[in-house]
């Protein structure tokens, strides 16, 4: 009979090839792996939902699409690039800018989404300016890529990294008396985008694409900005705000634990009960709460969901265990420098082909193991190599990074023809560039 461990892996395998080759949409891929390991009784059903699923980042993903999806119907990004477009008068200015905002605001809107909302706007004025915009739109997917780990908010791996290791929202900034993440993806980001900008593309005037300015919701816009300062406050003082409450609130419950989920839900709750209530009485014009709900990314949820089952099965079969015992040869080899310099390039042609999130995910347990058997001493400059290397390497191709997917999508319902030569043309530089800048960063900083 076939092994338990070995049928774990199989079906785990099957289900991040079916996800990669893209046979089906992502999140039905993945749920169709989930259900089979769930079937098959490679994971109880309760430990499933009890143990393995963090919905403490479900609640995370949940309640910042609900703030998002309002600052977007407010017209932010629309607002940024009009802006942009006063004070750049070439296209490869204007693209350059882009970038520049697509990467900052994937700190806290989900990757895909920024694609959605500035690619078309690169291909429409380049279309008017007689350029193929099919560099300038991959430039501007790519950064959207980028930053995701930046911040705790804009993608999965840094929420993970919070599940699994425990990093709180400020450490993404500072932490233990050193810069981290943020800081060494911002001055990588910025340096890879002004870089290859230069090298890719080209100019030329833009002042035909200041035609017809985008239109701004001013109410909704700043009330949309008070709670998602709020919800960043919050995080921002978990610690603080649950000792405060513990100490000062004589209904809690023992044991009560304030976490980052639960900020987020309830801030976005308040949003949509502030901007219902503004709306009924004609003081702001807002989306309805059935609108909300019917743009939030429910297939994402169900795919990060279903991604928790998978990992949770390798973990219950006790693969993590068996996987971190044969690579601390390699990462436990008391040279940090070593140890983070084969994790950071091992990951970062891997996660080009496979599917990064589960990959991530898979690794961050390994290493937690290693630290609790004895093998690191600090697990961190272990754990920011992984993340940086797994998000930076996902941009080398389509099938690693969803953004780029979306960018051609895009570009081929314009009527583009693009090409895989044209699509690694852009994605190869721009991922050497970016890897080894944000390795020079790092090393001095955490890897030493």
């Amino acid at each position: 009979m076939i092994s338990s461990s070995v049928l774990t892996l199989a079906v785990f395998s099957l289900t991040i090839a079916l996800i990669v080759a893209r046979v089906f949409e992502e999140s039905l891929a993945a749920l169709l792996g989930a259900t089979l390991t769930l079937v098959l009784g490679l994971v109880p059903f309760k430990d499933a939902f009890a143990t393995y699923i963090d919905w403490n980042i479900v609640l995370i993903l949940l309640g910042m699409w609900i703030i998002a999806y309002y600052l977007v119907e407010a017209g932010l990004p629309q607002y940024l690039v009009d802006s942009a477009s006063r004070y750049v008068s070439s296209f490869r200015g204007l693209v350059t800018v882009l970038a520049l905002i697509a990467g900052f605001i994937s700190t806290v809107v989900d990757n895909v989404l920024v694609v959605l909302l500035l690619v078309p706007v690169v291909i429409e004025v380049a279309r008017k300016l007689n350029i193929n915009p099919t560099r300038s739109a991959l430039l501007v997917a790519l950064s959207a890529n980028f930053m995701g780990t930046a911040l705790l908010l804009g993608d999965l791996p840094p929420q993970m990294l919070h599940s699994v290791a425990g990093a709180e929202f400020v450490d993404f900034v500072y932490m233990l008396n050193r810069p981290s993440s943020f800081v060494i993806l911002s001055i990588s980001f910025i340096a890879t985008t002004l870089l290859v900008s230069k090298l890719l593309l080209r100019g030329g005037d833009i002042g035909v694409s200041r035609e017809g300015r985008g239109r701004v919701n001013p109410g909704l816009l700043k009330l949309s900005l008070l709670f998602f300062s709020i919800a960043i406050a919050g995080m921002s003082l978990r610690r603080e705000l649950h000792t405060l409450m513990v100490e000062n609130v004589p209904w809690i419950v023992k044991g009560f634990d304030l976490k980052l989920g639960m900020i987020t839900i309830l801030t976005a709750l308040a949003l949509i009960i502030t901007s219902d209530a503004l709306r009924r009485r004609n003081v702001v014009e807002a989306p309805s709460f059935t609108n909300v709900v019917s743009n939030v990314e429910w297939g994402a949820l169900l795919f990060y969901i279903s991604l928790f089952i998978l990992v949770g099965s390798l973990k219950h079969q006790g693969i993590i265990a068996q996987l971190a015992s044969s690579l601390k040869g390699a990462l436990a080899s008391g040279d940090t420098w070593f140890g983070c310099s084969v994790l950071y390039w091992f990951t970062a042609p891997l996660v080009g082909f496979i599917e990064h999130d589960a990959y991530i995910l898979t690794m961050l347990y390994t290493i937690k193991e290693l630290f609790t058997l004895g093998y690191l001493a600090n697990p961190w400059p272990y754990y920011w190599s992984l993340v940086w290397a797994g998000t930076l390497g996902s941009n080398l191709t389509v099938a690693g990074a969803p953004a780029i997917f979306v960018a051609v999508v895009l570009l081929r319902g314009k009527g583009y023809t693009v090409t895989p030569k044209e699509i690694l043309s852009v994605t190869v530089p721009y991922t050497l560039v970016s890897l080894i800048t944000t390795y020079m960063l790092a090393y001095p900083i955490w890897f030493l």
